[in-house]
């Protein structure tokens, strides 16, 4: 995970974030199979509209593996940070909301509150991991306390960062050597390609 900078929040989210996730909580209690739906604005779906926004945080990167370029051969999601389905009042909310890949969508409704925010104000990336540049593994800090630990074991099985990455990561990291010139954003696991 790369550490980003949260953009301010779009004001035609700001304005209506509560009442949508408050629609959401009575749709979801009411019939907990209900399926989620983006609210329109301008007669745009709100995720359309929130994917270039939450793209650009993070220089088109996925916000948890830091893959690029998503697509193909993944699409271009958002992910909740605090799982809808759970959370349905924060459905909605700027800051539960991230550029992902479907791959680290894939947690569904698992949710931990120690998982990391990679927009955090206290995450800084070598404080709760370390690389393994022979397996092309994420691992977690064993300098770190014992709750950073903990919280790193957590994230890295939530976003499944190593399920995957490691191959590509180490394909990575050969096409830096090749193009050292070549701006570190176009690249994807920027973190790890940039530390070797």
């Amino acid at each position: 995970m790369r550490r980003f900078q949260r953009a301010e929040e779009p004001i035609f989210l700001a304005e209506k974030w509560e009442a949508w996730g408050q629609d959401w909580e009575q749709r979801h209690d009411a019939n907990p199979g209900a399926q989620f739906h983006w609210h329109q604005v301008d007669g745009e779906s709100l995720n359309h509209k929130l994917l270039p926004l939450l793209k650009a945080q993070t220089q088109d990167h996925c916000s948890f593996c830091d893959n690029f370029p998503v697509s193909p051969p993944s699409i271009d999601t958002i992910e909740h940070f605090r799982p809808k389905a759970r959370f349905p009042l924060e459905a909605y909310h700027w800051a539960n909301l991230y550029f992902c890949c479907m791959y680290c969508q894939q947690k569904g409704a698992t949710f931990d509150e120690a998982a990391l925010r990679p927009d955090a104000n206290d995450y800084e990336f070598d404080r709760y991991f370390r690389w393994d540049y022979t397996l092309g593994t994420i691992e977690v800090n064993e300098q770190a306390s014992t709750e950073d630990q903990q919280r790193a074991r957590i994230t890295i099985a939530l976003y499944r960062l190593n399920d995957g990455h490691p191959s590509l990561r180490k394909r990575e990291l050969r096409k830096r050597g090749q193009g050292e010139n070549d701006p570190l954003d176009d690249f994807a696991y920027r973190n790890y390609v940039q530390s070797s």
